[in-house]
C-alpha cells in the first residue's frame, strides 16, 4: 500500500488513466467517425435492389422483361443446398466460422500489400463482399475496408448466415447482362435457380470473381477451368463426396438461353407498346427497378402466327418484283478468306483475323451452330460457290463445311427487277447465280433436302433476301376488346417503329364502309340505288378539278349500294358521298374512333386522309360488335413488387373521346331522314344494331362476291374490305369474324409504290386470311346475329327490287323492319326506276 501511497505513482496512474481513458475516447471517435456514413441495415427485408419488371401474355406467359439491372430475386429457401455450398466453397470456405470477416486471410493480404506499396490483394468474406456490393462504394482505399470490416460484423449480428447468402446470391454480378443468381441460371442455363445441378452451381460460383474472363459464352476452356476448381474445392471442403464430385466433373453443362427468349422476340412490338405507355404512366425509374409485374391482353400463340403471316406475306410481294442481286462478289483469290468470314459470322462470333483457314476446334464449333441456324430457318449468307447449268442449280456454302443447294424450281421467281413488267419465271439457273456471289440464303421450309447417289442430304435453299416492304396487323378480340396480336412490321430487331399504331397511310376504299354505313342512318337501305359514272368535280373554293375513276375504267350505271361496295365502285362511292355531305360523314367516322384529321373534300370518299391502322381496325370492329365502338385493351393490370395494383385495364391508343351529338346536317339526301341521325348514346352505341347488322352483311358480299373473294376458300363467316390507293402505295384488308376483327396493312415507309398490281386484296387480303384462318378455328362457324328489328325479303340481285316465282336471279336480303322495297322486278319498275335515280341525279 506504500507504493501507491508514494506521489509519483499516484502521478503516474493518473495519467495512465488520463491516457488510456483519451485513448479509449480516440478510438470510440474513431469508431464513430467511420460508421456514422454507414446504412442502418438490420433485416433482409430492407433489401430493395432494382428487380426486372416482367411483361406477360393472356396465359401467363413470360414475352418481355425491362431493366437496368437484369435480376429476379430467389428466396434463400428455393435455392438448393449444393448451390448455397458451391459459392462458400469457391469465395469463402469458412463463411459458417467467421463473424463477417477472416482475420488471418486479412493480416496475409496486408501484408502482401505493404509488399507492393498499395492494396494489391484483398481478402474479402461473402459478407464483406455483400457489404461492399448493396451499402460501400467500390473503391480500394484502407478506411474504406475498414467500413467494410465493421459493417460486416454488425450484418452477422443482425442476420443469419442464410439470409447473408439470400442477399449475396441476389445481388452479385454474373456477366452476361445477368445479376443474382436467378437470373444467372436463366441466362447460362435456361433453367430456374431451383433446377440447376451441382456442375451448373459450381460453373455459376465461379463466375463472380471475373464474370467477363469466365463467362462459358466468350471463354468456354477458361469457365471449364473454373467450374473444376470449384468442384475440387466442393470435394476438399467435404461438401460432396469422391463419387459425386467425379460424376458431376464428367458432365460439362450445356449453355443454353432460356427458351422463352425467342417469345421477347415474337412480341417485341407489342411489348415495347407497354413500355411506352408505362414510361408514361409511372415513369422509367419506376418501370426498370421496381419489379412490376405486368398482365396484357396478347395471345402468344396468335402473335406468333401474324408474325409468321405478316413475314410471308412480303416475301411473297417481294418475289413478285425479283432479286435485286448479290450482296457482294468475292475474286477467286479471296474466296476461301470470305469462307472463314461467313463461318464466324453466321455463328454469331466475331470475325477475327480469318486467313484462310480455320483450326479445327472453331471449325467443329462452327458448323453445328450454321446447321442449327439452317434448319431453323434463320436467313445466312452464303458463297456461291459453282453454277450447273446442265441440272439447273447452285452450290452454295456458309463456311466450315456447310453446304447448300438452290435448285432452279426453288429460285425461278428471281427475275431482275423490272417495274414495267409482271411477274415470271427465270428459265436458266445461271440468269441468277455467278461464282463468288454472296447472297443471304434460307432454307426452303416443309420440303425434304435433296440427296446425291451415295452422300448425305444436301440443304435446299431458297434466296432470302430482306423485303423492302413493311406490313402491320392488328387483331382484336370483338367481346372483350382486348388486343389479340400486334406486328408493327417485317422484323421488329431491325425496325422498332411500329407501323401499327404509329404509321399513318393513306386508307383508299378501306375508308368506304364508314359512307355506306353512314348512309344506312341517313335512311338508305343496301338495295338503294347510286350512280355509278365518269363525273368530273370542280372545288367551287380552290378550283381543284377532279376525275375519279373506276379500277379498271369501267362503268356500271345504276347498281345497288350492296354493289357498289362489294366492287368497289369510286364513282358510286363519290355519287352517294356528295348525297350524304362530308360533315356528316366526317361526324360519323369520328364516333367509330377514327381521330386522325379528315378533309372535308370529296376526295375523302376514295380514302385520300391518312389514318392508322389501330383507328380503323377498331373502327370496324364496331359492325360485329352490334354498333357498339371500343377502346381496344392490352394491359390488363400492373402490379408492384409488395402487390399493390398500380395500373388496370389501359387502353391501346388511350380512352376514346366522350359521344357527342351527330350535327344537323342541313344538306337533303335523296333517301330521306332517320331518327338515329341525332341520338346521343352514352354506352358507346354509335350506330343501331340493325344498321351494323346490315353493314356486316355488305361486307360479308365483299367477301363472298367482290373484291375478297379469295376468303370464300375458307368457308367460314368473314366480312371486310379491301384498300388500295393510287399508283399502289398502299394495300390493306380490315375484317373480322363474329369473334374476332382484324386489320392487314402493307406499304413502303418512303411511300414508294409497291409494284404493279399490288392491290388490297393481292397484297394485304393473304396475310389475313392466313392468319384468321388460325384465329377463328377454336370457334365453331356461324353467321352474324340479327336484331329483332331485322327482316329478310327476296330480291332480284341487280336491281334490288322484291322478286317473285319468276325471277331467275335472287337471293335473301336483310333489311331493317319497315325499310325493305314495295315493288316487285319487272322491266318495267326497273326502267321506271332508273328513270327515277337519273332525274334525281340531276338535280
Amino acid at each position: 500500500m506504500a507504493f501507491f501511497r508514494s506521489r509519483g505513482v499516484r502521478i503516474a496512474l493518473i495519467l495512465l488513466f488520463v491516457s488510456a481513458l483519451g485513448a479509449a475516447s480516440g478510438a470510440a471517435g474513431v469508431y464513430y467517425l467511420l460508421i456514422r456514413d454507414l446504412p442502418d441495415f438490420r433485416s433482409v427485408a430492407d433489401y430493395r435492389p432494382p428487380v426486372s419488371s416482367v411483361v406477360f401474355d393472356r396465359q401467363g406467359r413470360l414475352i418481355g422483361e425491362l431493366y437496368t439491372e437484369q435480376r429476379r430475386l430467389v428466396p434463400i429457401e428455393e435455392i438448393p443446398k449444393h448451390v448455397k455450398l458451391a459459392f462458400v466453397s469457391a469465395e469463402d470456405g469458412k463463411f459458417y466460422e467467421h463473424e463477417g470477416f477472416d482475420f488471418v486471410a486479412i493480416l496475409r493480404a496486408a501484408i502482401a500489400n505493404l509488399r507492393e506499396g498499395g492494396i494489391a490483394q484483398g481478402a474479402s468474406t461473402i459478407t464483406q463482399q455483400t457489404v461492399k456490393s448493396l451499402l460501400l462504394s467500390p473503391e480500394k482505399t484502407y478506411e474504406r475496408k475498414l467500413k467494410e470490416i465493421l459493417l460486416s460484423w454488425r450484418i452477422e449480428q443482425a442476420l443469419s448466415k442464410d439470409e447473408i447468402l439470400y442477399l449475396y446470391l441476389n445481388q452479385i454480378y454474373f456477366g452476361n447482362g445477368a445479376w443474382g443468381i436467378g437470373q444467372a441460371a436463366r441466362s447460362y442455363f435456361g433453367k430456374e435457380a431451383k433446377d440447376l445441378t451441382i456442375s451448373e452451381s459450381a460453373m455459376l460460383a465461379g463466375l463472380p470473381q471475373r464474370p467477363s474472363a469466365y463467362d462459358p459464352n466468350r471463354d468456354p476452356e477458361a469457365a471449364e477451368g473454373r467450374r473444376r476448381y470449384v468442384l475440387g474445392r466442393m470435394l476438399a471442403e467435404g461438401h460432396i463426396d469422391q463419387a459425386t464430385h467425379d460424376r458431376e466433373l464428367a458432365q460439362p453443362p450445356v449453355v443454353a438461353d432460356h427458351s422463352e427468349h425467342e417469345n421477347f422476340e415474337i412480341a417485341g412490338y407489342f411489348s415495347e407498346e407497354v413500355r411506352r405507355l408505362l414510361y408514361k404512366e409511372l415513369g422509367q425509374d419506376v418501370v426498370l427497378e421496381q419489379g412490376l409485374r405486368i398482365e396484357t391482353t396478347l395471345d402468344l400463340d396468335l402473335q406468333r402466327v401474324a408474325r409468321d403471316a405478316v413475314q410471308r406475306g412480303l416475301v411473297a410481294q417481294d418475289h413478285r418484283h425479283g432479286y435485286r442481286g448479290p450482296l457482294r462478289r468475292i475474286g477467286p483469290d479471296e474466296r476461301e478468306i470470305e469462307l472463314d468470314r461467313l463461318a464466324l459470322a453466321n455463328a454469331g462470333l466475331a470475325e477475327g483475323d480469318a486467313t484462310g483457314t480455320l483450326d479445327e476446334a472453331t471449325r467443329a464449333k462452327v458448323e453445328n451452330v450454321i446447321r442449327e441456324a439452317l434448319a431453323a430457318g434463320k436467313p445466312l449468307e452464303g458463297l456461291v460457290l459453282a453454277v450447273n447449268g446442265e441440272k439447273q442449280f447452285a452450290k452454295i456454302g456458309f463456311g466450315a463445311g456447310v453446304e447448300g443447294r438452290a435448285a432452279l424450281d426453288d429460285v425461278k421467281w428471281a427475275r431482275k427487277p423490272n417495274p414495267e413488267s409482271g411477274p415470271y419465271n427465270v428459265s436458266e439457273i445461271d440468269s441468277i447465280f455467278d461464282v463468288g456471289d454472296v447472297v443471304r440464303f434460307v432454307r426452303i421450309a416443309g420440303k425434304r433436302d435433296g440427296e446425291e447417289a451415295g452422300s448425305e442430304q444436301i440443304v435446299r435453299l431458297d434466296i432470302g433476301q430482306t423485303p423492302f416492304a413493311q406490313g402491320a396487323l392488328l387483331s382484336l378480340d370483338n367481346k372483350t376488346g382486348d388486343v389479340l396480336a400486334m406486328i408493327g412490321g417485317y422484323d421488329y430487331a431491325q425496325s422498332e417503329f411500329n407501323r401499327a399504331v404509329q404509321a399513318q397511310r393513306l386508307p383508299g376504299s378501306a375508308f368506304k364502309p364508314f359512307i355506306y354505313g353512314a348512309a344506312l342512318t341517313r335512311g338508305y337501305t343496301p338495295v338503294s340505288t347510286v350512280i355509278d359514272r365518269p363525273v368530273v368535280y370542280t372545288d367551287p373554293s380552290s378550283g381543284f378539278v377532279w376525275a375519279p375513276r373506276n379500277y379498271g375504267r369501267k362503268s356500271y350505271g345504276p347498281m345497288t349500294m350492296r354493289d357498289a361496295l362489294k366492287k368497289s365502285i369510286n364513282n358510286a362511292t363519290v355519287y352517294l358521298f356528295r348525297d350524304i355531305g362530308p360533315s356528316y360523314v366526317i361526324e360519323h367516322a369520328r364516333r367509330f374512333g377514327i381521330e386522325s384529321k379528315l378533309t372535308p373534300d370529296l376526295s375523302l370518299a376514295l380514302g385520300t386522309s391518312a389514318v392508322t391502322l389501330l383507328e380503323l381496325t377498331r373502327a370496324y370492329a364496331v359492325y360485329p360488335r352490334g354498333g357498339v365502338r371500343m377502346a381496344p385493351r392490352f394491359i390488363r393490370k400492373v402490379v408492384d413488387r409488395d402487390g399493390k395494383v398500380l395500373l388496370e385495364n389501359v387502353a391501346l391508343g388511350g380512352e376514346l373521346p366522350p359521344l357527342a351529338p351527330l350535327p344537323v346536317v342541313a344538306e337533303t339526301t335523296t333517301a330521306g331522314d332517320t331518327t338515329w341521325s341525332n341520338t346521343r348514346d352514352p354506352d358507346n352505341q354509335v350506330l343501331p344494331p340493325a344498321d351494323a347488322y346490315l353493314m356486316c352483311d355488305m361486307l360479308q358480299a365483299v367477301v363472298r362476291e367482290g373484291t375478297g373473294a379469295a376468303l370464300a376458300k375458307h368457308g367460314r363467316t368473314f366480312a371486310g374490305k379491301t384498300g388500295t390507293t393510287n399508283e399502289y402505295s398502299d394495300a390493306w384488308f380490315v375484317g373480322f369474324s363474329p369473334e374476332i376483327t382484324t386489320g392487314v396493312w402493307v406499304g413502303n415507309d418512303d411511300n414508294l409504290v409497291l409494284g404493279r398490281g399490288e392491290t388490297g386484296g393481292t397484297t394485304a387480303l393473304p396475310i389475313w386470311g392466313d392468319f384468321m384462318k388460325v384465329a377463328v378455328a377454336p370457334y365453331p362457324n356461324h353467321d352474324f346475329e340479327a336484331p329483332a328489328d331485322i327482316e329478310f325479303r327476296r330480291v332480284d340481285k341487280v336491281s334490288g327490287l322484291l322478286a317473285d316465282a319468276s325471277t331467275q336471279d335472287a337471293y335473301f336480303q336483310p333489311f331493317r323492319a319497315g325499310t325493305a322495297p314495295e315493288q316487285t322486278f319487272t322491266e318495267q319498275t326497273v326502267e321506271k326506276k332508273a328513270r327515277q335515280v337519273a332525274r334525281d341525279d340531276a338535280f
